[in-house]
């Protein structure tokens, strides 16, 4: 286990089963959790609301690990097809995405903590 999450944070991983799987599943199944909390938010009691503030650091790690883990992965991804004289789309396509995720990200929590 500790070496396929190794392989996993290295980028030794193919690119399309580390954006699929690393980042767009488990990000989806780490941060239900938070989502959920969300949308019920006003109705959770004491243990729900302390269960949901549990995930924050969780969710928040979650997501450092799939954004590093795939981001090394396109980087391989580019060099492998650079070598072979391949396309690179796919590659830069997905740190675009990941950028993107990113800063939304900052903006998202950035909104959250100035209107709570």
């Amino acid at each position: 286990m500790s070496m396929t999450i190794k392989k996993i944070w290295n980028g030794d991983i193919e690119l399309a089963k580390t954006f699929w799987l690393v980042n767009i599943l488990g990000t989806i199944v780490v941060g239900t959790p938070l989502f959920l909390g969300d949308v019920y938010y006003s109705g959770l009691n004491e243990l729900l609301s302390l269960i949901v503030l549990i995930f924050i650091p969780i969710f928040v790690a979650y997501f450092i690990f799939a954004t590093v883990s795939t981001w090394r992965s396109a980087t391989k991804y580019i060099a492998s097809k650079k070598k072979k004289k391949q396309t690179t789309f796919w590659g830069y396509s997905t740190k675009i995405i990941l950028a993107l995720g990113v800063l939304r990200s900052i903006g998202k929590t950035l909104t959250w903590l100035f209107t709570v």
